[in-house]
């Protein structure tokens, strides 16, 4: 029963997620068709934020932003969003990592080719993108809090696994009820907790 209850509530879950980045990813391809491109880049990002592990809508909405990067007009947003939607759903891992990589090194190219873009950032374009690269690296964006959140929920969510499996049911298959509930809470509060820090980060 209690398991019952505990995968119903996962795939509730990741449903929710899997539809509203798929509503994403078609409002930011609704946009492109009408011609709004800084609109289009908000959706794909939001599509990507709506972060499920092999989500189809994830890579696509990374695909997507990756295409608009080969514009001059829309590169430095789209590889921003690619940035921002990489950091905003980070736990235990980096989703996108190398997308993530690739960004920090095209935005910091780009913006150095504005002198005025950044107070002392240097007289060179070397220097600037130096400049730009160390700042990029050293990331202050607040979200530390949510990631924790996020990945607190993870390991809630193995922790109440593993105690459900090895210790919630006896010989022969029958629920031992407190185990059994105590592995149940902790994956519900592990499955909240990683739903709350992913989506607020």
């Amino acid at each position: 029963m209690i398991a019952a209850i505990v995968l119903a509530g996962l795939g509730v879950v990741s449903v929710r997620v899997v539809v509203s980045g798929r509503a994403e990813l078609r409002d930011g391809d609704d946009w492109m068709l009408r011609g709004k491109t800084t609109e289009a880049i908000r959706a794909y990002e939001a599509a990507a934020r709506w972060y499920l592990p092999l989500a189809p809508h994830v890579d696509a909405a990374y695909d997507r932003l990756r295409a608009l990067t080969a514009s001059p007009a829309t590169a430095l947003p789209a590889w921003r969003a690619i940035r921002n939607a990489s950091h905003a759903t980070r736990t235990l891992w980096t989703p996108h990592a190398a997308d993530l990589a690739d960004a920090d090194a095209a935005i910091a190219a780009l913006s150095a080719r504005d002198p005025e873009a950044g107070a002392g950032a240097g007289d060179t374009t070397a220097d600037r993108e130096a400049w730009y690269r160390a700042r990029l690296a050293d990331d202050g964006r607040p979200g530390i809090g949510a990631a924790a959140l996020a990945g607190f929920g993870i390991l809630a969510w193995l922790a109440g696994a593993v105690v459900l499996a090895r210790r919630g049911l006896d010989d022969t298959g029958r629920l031992v009820t407190r185990p059994a509930l105590a592995g149940g809470l902790a994956i519900v509060l592990g499955l909240a907790c990683w739903f709350a820090g992913l989506y607020n980060a």
